[in-house]
C-alpha cells in the first residue's frame, strides 16, 4: 500500500509548470473511480485542456437558468461585490423574449454576456452572437468570441455553444 507524506509534500515547493490553473471543482471531480488518488495531482492544464474546461463552463452557465427574480437579478448583478452569488450563476431568465424573433437576438446575448462575465474569470471582453433557434429541439445556437485572461494563454478563442431554450 502506498503511503503519503501529507505535512511534508505540502511543505516542499510545488514544481513550476507551464499552463492554465486547474479550477477548484474541477480538481475535486474524480476522473477515474477506480484508484483512490491521483498520483501526481494534476496542477495545470494544457490548452487543448483549458479550453475544453472554458467549453464545459459555458454550457454549464448559459444552461442553467438564474433562481433571482428579474428585478433583483438585475440589481445584483450590477454590483461586482455579489460576484459569486448562487442565485446569480447561469443565465437570467429571458422568457420575456421571443427566440424566433431575430429582432430579440442581440438582448439574449447580452444576457449571455453577463453570466459568463460574472462566472467565467478565464475570459475577458465577451461578445456573444446568436445566430439561429431550433424550435423543434428548442435551442439557441450562439458563437462566442472572447479572449483569454489567462498568463500563459493570450489569445483570442471562439467557442460554438447551443443554449437550452
Amino acid at each position: 500500500m502506498l503511503t503519503r507524506d501529507i505535512i511534508k509534500e505540502s511543505l516542499t515547493e510545488p514544481k513550476r509548470e507551464q499552463g492554465a490553473p486547474i479550477p477548484l471543482f474541477e480538481k475535486l471531480i474524480d476522473n477515474d473511480r477506480s484508484t483512490l488518488e491521483e498520483v501526481p495531482p494534476k496542477r495545470f492544464y494544457n490548452r487543448f485542456e483549458l479550453m475544453q474546461s472554458i467549453q464545459l463552463e459555458l454550457s454549464r452557465i448559459l444552461n442553467t437558468r438564474a433562481n433571482a427574480r428579474k428585478s433583483e437579478y438585475d440589481q445584483l448583478a450590477n454590483d461586482e461585490r455579489n460576484f459569486g452569488l448562487p442565485q446569480l450563476y447561469g443565465l437570467a431568465d429571458f422568457s420575456q423574449y421571443d427566440a424566433t424573433n431575430k429582432g430579440h437576438y442581440a438582448r439574449i446575448a447580452r444576457l449571455c454576456e453577463n453570466a459568463i462575465r460574472l462566472f467565467e474569470p478565464r475570459l475577458r471582453n465577451v461578445t456573444v452572437t446568436i445566430t439561429e433557434f431550433d424550435p423543434k429541439r428548442s435551442r439557441l445556437y450562439a458563437i462566442i468570441d472572447a479572449e483569454l485572461n489567462i498568463k500563459n494563454f493570450q489569445e483570442e478563442v471562439t467557442f460554438p455553444l447551443e443554449i437550452e431554450a
